[in-house]
């Protein structure tokens, strides 16, 4: 009995010294990292932390992280940072996996308390000008009166202080050819997303060798869940406030708005899925898209099929409140979307100096940053918002270009453009103008 007693002690201390090597040699590494890090960061950023630990479980992490970005008058605070594996041998074992081009079987990364002012220069810098955003951005935005583009300042008024969230990336590699990715946010009284994606690869995949040749790895699943937590609500009664309107005015009128941009830049959304957009913005709780395609496929072949296939090919479901969507019609026109995607500017009329003013020459070794305007399609209705620029109106008949001068009672539009005897200003009816392109 004496010996066994003393079997299990060696035993017991034995475990505990090699669970307390482990432990010592993650905090220590783990430590001289964050330092390094912190070291060759000091140029751009100023990061504190305030300790590293260790979970039994299988993470390790940073504590108490401050990060003040020098560039752009901003702060971060991070509750923790954590690197998450199935268990503390796993982990132990992450570095080596790395270090050798192995995959380790599963890994995730999390951020929680991830705290953000809506004042500093992340969220709360100036809104660049309308001209410079995608005529897809800022759809949040439609209906709410004066207002273009949702910001800090427009946060702060609907109530918020700051941005508080949790995130969580992370993937699993599954024996049978499957790669399971997953994304979790949750931000304190806005909304929570969850994202999962399950990656068809052509073969097993053990190393950073084999990821990269599998080639493009195919959808097998898509199932993503977006919860309002409250900003629905904070948002409608804002916007209706500044649109003079009551929420369900509001509701319909930004959806209309919305749908009209959409058309306008060749995206086209049928009843169903316009329908399930109001009722989730008018009721909130939970919009749930999932994809379960018969066969995994690859995302680069949907642009080759009819928009009326791809819902089939991708077993597309959808579903309000836990109500499903039974009607998921929907189309785009490339060119337009393309048009709207692009980077490369049409062309426009160079400027020329005003009178009073010397034109501006540069020698051919001066280099000169042009800025280059393009023309973007807007909703019809949209067009007041833009009196005073250059536009392209196209009508049953014909298109014209000049300057929108104003909207006059009768639902006229008027327009003045340039003629080789001189200028001409035109009264257009809205009701038969089927485009609407403005330049910035």
């Amino acid at each position: 009995m004496h010996k066994l007693k003393t079997i299990v002690i060696t035993l017991l201390v034995v475990l505990i010294l090699a669970v307390g090597g482990i432990w010592g040699y993650l905090w220590y590494s783990t430590k001289q990292q964050v330092d390094d890090i912190v070291a060759l960061a000091k140029p751009f950023a100023d990061i504190s932390y305030g300790g590293i630990e260790i979970s039994p479980a299988g993470s390790i992490g940073v504590k108490r992280l401050q990060i003040i970005l020098n560039a752009i008058n901003d702060a971060v605070s991070i509750g923790a940072i954590r690197l998450n594996a199935p268990n503390i041998l796993a982990l132990l074992n992450t570095r080596r996996q790395l270090s050798n081009g192995q995959l380790p079987p599963a890994l995730s990364l999390s951020l929680q308390q991830l705290e953000l002012s809506l004042d500093g220069g992340i969220l709360g810098t100036e809104l660049t000008r309308p001209s410079q955003r995608s005529p897809l951005q800022d759809l949040d935005a439609l209906g709410c009166g004066p207002i273009f583009a949702l910001g800090g300042t427009e946060w702060r008024e609907m109530g918020y202080n700051n941005l508080v969230s949790n995130l969580s990336l992370g993937y699993r590699v599954n024996p049978n050819n499957r790669i399971e990715l997953q994304m979790d946010s949750h931000s304190r009284d806005w909304a929570t997303f969850d994202l999962g994606i399950d990656l068809a690869t052509s073969a097993p995949v053990s190393s950073m060798m084999d990821l990269a040749s599998s080639l493009t790895p195919k959808i097998a699943k898509v199932h993503a869940v977006i919860r309002d937590d409250g900003f629905n609500q904070r948002r409608n009664n804002y916007c209706a406030a500044k649109a003079g309107k009551t929420i369900d005015a509001y509701v319909n009128d930004h959806v209309r708005l919305v749908m009209e941009r959409l058309r306008a830049n060749g995206i086209y959304l049928g009843p169903g899925l316009t329908e399930a957009y109001r009722v989730f913005l008018a009721e909130g709780s939970r919009l749930t898209i999932t994809a379960s395609p018969p066969a995994p496929i690859d995302p680069n072949e949907l642009q080759f099929y009819k928009p009326e296939d791809v819902a089939k090919l991708t077993g597309l479901t959808v579903t309000v409140n836990e109500k499903p969507v039974s009607d998921l019609s929907f189309s785009w026109d490339r060119a337009k979307l393309a048009k709207a995607l692009e980077t490369i500017p049409d062309s426009a009329p160079t400027p020329t100096p005003a009178p009073d003013q010397p034109a501006i020459t540069h020698s051919p070794e001066q280099s000169t940053i042009v800025v280059q305007r393009t023309f973007h399609p807007i909703a019809v209705s949209e067009i007041d918002r833009h009196i005073g620029k250059v536009a392209k109106i196209r009508t049953n008949n014909t298109q014209y270009r000049g300057k929108l001068e104003g909207i006059k009672e009768g639902g006229f539009v008027t327009i003045t453009i340039q003629r080789t005897t001189g200028s001409a200003t035109l009264s257009l009816r809205r009701n038969e103008i089927i485009e609407a392109q403005i330049l910035y």
